[in-house]
């Protein structure tokens, strides 16, 4: 009997920490990037989040395949004038490809994370590095979101700044030192 009262015990034990991760349980990017055939978004980029935005400075998004964030300023996404431009890209990490967010803009293979990702991860890579921070929830001019990944994100050759991507819904807010994104509908 007393066998198996330790064989409970140590179980229990080596179970309590089943990842070995001091960030907690993985979770996967899939749940967080929002990428699918239909997704859309409606951003504002004046760094104002106290009044209402004025329907033509909005920017509409749309996510176009291949991990292209397609961002356009005008009242409706299919005539509005092209704005910003986001590709990321998933394998093992998910990276960001290629960037044009206002005044910045590049291309390189740059990660913001693992795609099984814990609390207090970092990568880094060509003088670049992000550091992954699971937030309970974040406010956005939208709204209040649970369940968001930061990638805080600073190097050389990169959009630095803090890249924020709530649960089931998407990137919901960009804070650079040159320019900022954030969410005023999820679609």
């Amino acid at each position: 009997m007393k066998a198996v009262f330790w064989m409970v015990i140590l179980g229990t034990a080596a179970c309590s920490k089943s990842d070995g991760q001091e960030g907690g349980l993985a979770v996967s990017i899939d749940d967080y990037h929002g990428f699918s055939a239909k997704a859309a978004w409606t951003y504002r980029d004046d760094g104002e989040v106290e009044t209402a935005p004025a329907e033509g400075v909005l920017l509409r998004a749309r996510y176009t395949g291949d991990g292209v964030l397609d961002f356009r300023r005008g009242v409706r996404w299919a005539d509005a004038s092209p704005a910003a431009r986001v590709r990321f890209f998933l394998d093992q990490q998910f990276s960001i490809v290629d960037w044009t967010l206002g005044p910045i803009s590049g291309e390189a293979g740059l990660p913001l994370a693992n795609e099984q990702v814990h609390d207090g991860d970092e990568v880094s890579a060509k003088g670049w590095s992000c550091i992954t921070n699971r937030y309970g929830e974040i406010e956005t001019y939208y709204g209040i979101f649970g369940d968001v990944l930061s990638f805080e994100c600073e190097g050389d050759g990169g959009p630095e700044g803090d890249w924020y991507f709530a649960k089931d819904v998407g990137l919901v807010a960009y804070d650079g030192p040159e320019y900022q994104l954030s969410l005023v509908a999820p679609w």
